[in-house]
């Protein structure tokens, strides 16, 4: 009964708390190998950058000779191999994060709507849910410094090679150079539109906390005056429970003191006829002697 589900409800607790604890603990390791791998790959990706920049002076120098070109290009393109490879590896420690990122949210929303103390209580609701608000924007906005910092990263990457590739003698066509303005522009234009709804996504935000804030003055308003109103029913309930109390036991009293006097009076009343009955006992049994003695005279 009662004893099996307060056990059971204990059990189910120290396990998500356990679950909890453990991806915990997957996060941190998680964070820590791609905090390690993002380096790693900043370091290559300077190295790389380096490198071509070396290679572009050494191309430049007339005298320079073809078996040295041919080192630096081959040490440019082992580097490259390097950088693609810990991309990879970085991608792949970012999805495993996001993913204990989400079982972990999951589990801390059973746990919380599993307790006993937030049931029912809006500030505590409010307080928890406002906690994973900010850690989920704190993680998005890490998330976009990020892919902010890859992106200009690899841009001055593709100038780099750009580089690299006419020092090597490599010139681009016509056609190669339409192409890439034109690639240029849709760039362009996706980042306008992206730094649009960016902005929008801003304002939405602002306006959704905005109405938040809204919601939860207006439900506290709203509990207080419930509360207050339960006071209020509760107070006049009170006192009509008092003067009801007074009423009843004031009419019980009367009703009480009339019996006292009825059994008074009947008990005066059952005196009086028990010394009547032995009165007239008692002239019974002289009226019978007198009439024993009429005979013998």
């Amino acid at each position: 009964g009662i004893l099996e589900w307060v056990t059971e409800a204990q059990k189910r607790s120290k396990d998500t708390d356990g679950k909890i604890v453990a991806l915990q603990k997957e996060k941190d390791t998680l964070v820590g190998e791609y905090k390690t791998q993002r380096k790693i790959v900043d370091d290559l990706k300077n190295e790389l950058q380096g490198n071509i920049a070396r290679h572009t002076k050494l191309a430049e120098e007339p005298s320079q000779s073809e078996t040295v070109l041919q080192e630096s290009l081959a040490a440019i393109h082992k580097l490259r191999d390097q950088l693609s490879a810990g991309n990879e590896k970085l991608k792949d420690l970012k999805k495993g994060v996001k993913d204990v990122q989400d079982k972990l949210k999951i589990e801390r929303t059973l746990d919380v709507e599993a307790g006993e103390d937030i049931q029912g209580n809006f500030e505590l609701s409010y307080v928890v849910k406002g906690d994973e608000y900010r850690a989920l924007k704190k993680d998005n906005v890490q998330f976009m410094e990020e892919e902010k910092d890859r992106l200009q990263m690899e841009a001055e990457q593709t100038i780099a090679e750009a580089k690299l590739s006419a020092s090597q003698g490599k010139m681009l066509t016509v056609d190669q150079m339409i192409e890439l303005q034109e690639e240029l522009a849709n760039v362009n234009s996706q980042l306008s539109h992206l730094a649009l709804h960016v902005q929008c996504l801003e304002a939405e935000r602002e306006k959704l906390e905005e109405n938040v804030e809204c919601l939860r003055s207006a439900h506290r308003t709203e509990a207080e005056a419930h509360k207050m109103r339960n006071l209020l029913t509760f107070r006049q309930f009170k006192d009509y429970y008092e003067e009801a109390k007074t009423a009843n036991d004031h009419k019980y009293r009367e009703l009480l003191n009339s019996c006292v006097q009825d059994c008074v009076f009947l008990s005066s009343k059952n005196s009086e006829l028990e010394e009547e009955v032995l009165t007239l006992k008692k002239k019974e049994k002289s009226t019978d002697c007198d009439s024993a003695l009429i005979p013998l005279l």
